[in-house]
């Protein structure tokens, strides 16, 4: 089975079949069929949507090659398949590390070596951060410095600065890290979590 963009899928999971919409090494960013509409549910690229997703081994094991559909121009510019779909993660920094003294967790850490040849193409996008009770809070958008990509440490920086002030008293995560999780407004979102995805956590595949 070969994984393309536009690929369609029959899966074991579920009824419908699925296309393909991004993917990685960990995982697929897949759409689902809706019989009662005779559309893709994420056809109109409209509004604002979360991703669903699973883990690439997972999917690779379960799912039956059906055809491909065109993968368009459109659809490109907006689910953004060329960029990471995690991004700017580190085991050895937290988000909660210096929030009572309302500083970055890059200030805890300064000699953590920043990755040139890293980068997040994107003009902008929208951060999710996390609430004490695991849940999510308002997306935030953010753009880069130089107005065209983002580097780990701007992003790590960006992060913080958005997630802080949704930090409890209680730490829910190990290290930092962003995660693809969907669009708003035609831009791509982030959630931001640990150095280990949700749905790695999920499904205990890292």
């Amino acid at each position: 089975m070969s994984l393309q963009l536009g690929a369609v899928f029959k899966v074991d999971w579920f009824e419908a079949p699925v296309r393909v919409l991004a993917f990685d090494a960990a995982e697929v960013i897949y759409d689902a069929w809706w019989p009662g509409v005779s559309a893709w549910g994420l056809a109109k690229l409209g509004g604002t949507f979360s991703y669903l997703r699973v883990p690439r081994r997972f999917f690779e094991k379960t799912a039956t090659f059906l055809r491909i559909e065109e993968y368009t121009q459109e659809e490109a510019e907006v689910h953004r398949p060329d960029l990471p779909l995690s991004f700017a993660r580190n085991h050895f920094l937290s988000w909660y590390s210096e929030s009572s003294n309302n500083r970055s967790p890059m200030a805890a850490s300064p000699t953590v070596a920043e990755d040139s040849m890293a980068r997040l193409n994107a003009g902008a996008i929208y951060l999710v951060p996390f609430g004490p009770k695991h849940g999510s809070k308002p997306s935030l958008l953010v753009r880069p410095a130089d107005g065209a990509s983002f580097t780990s440490l701007e992003v790590i920086r960006l992060a913080w600065q958005v997630q802080v002030a949704h930090l409890g008293s209680k730490q829910l995560t190990e290290g930092v890290g962003i995660y693809r999780s969907g669009v708003r407004r035609r831009v791509p979102s982030y959630y931001i979590w640990g150095s280990t995805s949700r749905l790695e956590q999920q499904t205990g595949e890292t």
